[in-house]
């Protein structure tokens, strides 16, 4: 029986392709495709990522997938990471240039959304201490006018908060992340990235965003979504490189229908 990287190079060649043209349509780097052609895995990172990018290229193929990925060495430990990691994180993300590192803006994210917060709450309650000066004004100078009753002081302002908050559900987008497996991930808040790494299995993510926001996981299959409240399970299969778009509702006021 053939081996496996001459089985890859003979099927590519049979089908006129070069392995520019291959690594172009897969969004890797030319070097990956040849370490597939010679099983050179060490080049490719860890083993989930050497699974990942070899079912990738025999679908390309027209390949069967899964018995190429039995062929792949039982003993793991030849398959280990590369001395760059950010080789595996560019060619998984589909970037070809090097020295890329995570972003560190969700701590800084996630402090502009507690400002907000604060914000929120001091107008809600200087309206409300607004209108207890007003109405005991009111009642100072004109002794036939009661002032508001505590009751409707508290209808006021829980009515004031249910309206902030409904607002802001129906102009954001939230995201919730789950890792069960490894996984690199890319996600970009409202055309910010605010994540670009590896994440170990465990790991729990909550983002929200205005508008929208975009999500690439390396492997998909280890990935478990909630958006808006909705469970949406896994992202994909084990080592499967998965793009999603999670976008705001449009308010109903603006369009007959809501789209995502």
């Amino acid at each position: 029986m053939e081996a496996l990287g001459e089985h890859l190079r003979t099927t590519r060649t049979k089908l006129g392709l070069t392995p520019a043209v291959v690594a172009a349509r897969l969004r890797i780097r030319v070097s990956f495709v040849d370490a597939m052609e010679r099983e050179d895995w060490r080049t490719l990172g860890a083993p989930v990522y050497v699974r990942g990018f070899l079912r990738n290229y025999a679908k390309l193929l027209g390949l069967d997938p899964e018995p190429l990925v039995e062929l792949l060495p039982e003993n793991q430990s030849v398959i280990v990471q590369p001395a760059d990691p950010s080789q595996a994180l560019d060619a998984v993300a589909g970037y070809s240039h090097r020295g890329v590192r995570a972003s560190r803006w969700y701590p800084w994210v996630l402090g502009a959304l507690t400002v907000i917060a604060a914000v929120l709450v001091a107008n809600v309650a200087i309206g409300v201490f607004g209108m207890l000066f007003l109405s005991g004004k009111n009642v100072a100078t004109s002794p036939n006018v009661q002032a508001p009753s505590a009751s409707s002081i508290e209808t006021n302002s829980s009515n004031t908060l249910q309206a902030s908050a409904a607002a802001q559900n129906e102009n954001g987008v939230d995201l919730r992340l789950q890792l069960t497996e490894p996984s690199w991930l890319s996600i970009t808040v409202d055309g910010k990235r605010v994540v670009y790494e590896t994440l170990p299995a465990g790991t729990v993510r909550a983002f929200h965003g205005a508008h929208e926001i975009t999500l690439r996981a390396g492997n998909a299959g280890g990935v478990v979504a909630n958006f808006d409240g909705k469970d949406l399970g896994k992202l994909g299969t084990a080592g499967q490189v998965q793009d999603r778009v999670f976008a705001a509702k449009t308010p109903s006021d603006q369009l007959t229908g809501a789209h995502e």
